[in-house]
């Protein structure tokens, strides 16, 4: 798993040098000639796919531990939470510490999905919409080698 990581960092980075501009979403704040920074960048980014779709797995309130509740009225309402994978944006910059060289931030955009129905059997994917969206945003520190 290492060496697929190092593969796929030394990949983006030779791809990143080879743009005239940083894409796919990144957004960073120092110019592209700090390859220490990219290659920081590279790692904060595989880093951040794998903890959001961890953190959709394990949400308490994820589709496959959707809260179903039945109303005054006899109908039922079943309401879930889903991290929007398009929506994340990470970020990368140096810091003043010796300890911590490098800050992460991940943002990205949480949706509660909703929908009723006459019977809690009857709910399917499709009758679900977006009630409500949630920004969220995470900080994270490079120490000892590694993103936390």
């Amino acid at each position: 798993m290492k060496s697929l990581v190092q593969v796929l960092t030394v990949t983006i980075i030779v791809f990143l040098f080879a743009m005239p501009a940083v894409s796919s979403g990144v957004i960073t704040s120092s110019p592209p000639a700090d390859k220490e920074l990219l290659v920081r960048l590279a790692e904060f980014e595989t880093f951040a796919r794998s903890k959001v779709q961890q953190l959709n797995q394990n949400h308490k309130n994820s589709q496959s531990h959707m809260k179903i509740t039945q109303q005054k009225d006899g109908t039922y309402r079943a309401r879930y939470h889903k991290i929007d994978n398009s929506t994340m944006k990470v970020k990368v910059r140096r810091s003043q510490s010796d300890s911590a060289p490098y800050v992460g931030i991940i943002s990205y955009r949480e949706q509660i999905f909703e929908s009723s129905a006459s019977a809690p059997e009857e709910f399917e994917n499709d009758m679900f919409a977006v009630v409500k969206v949630i920004p969220n945003r995470h900080i994270f520190s490079f120490r000892k080698g590694v993103w936390n």
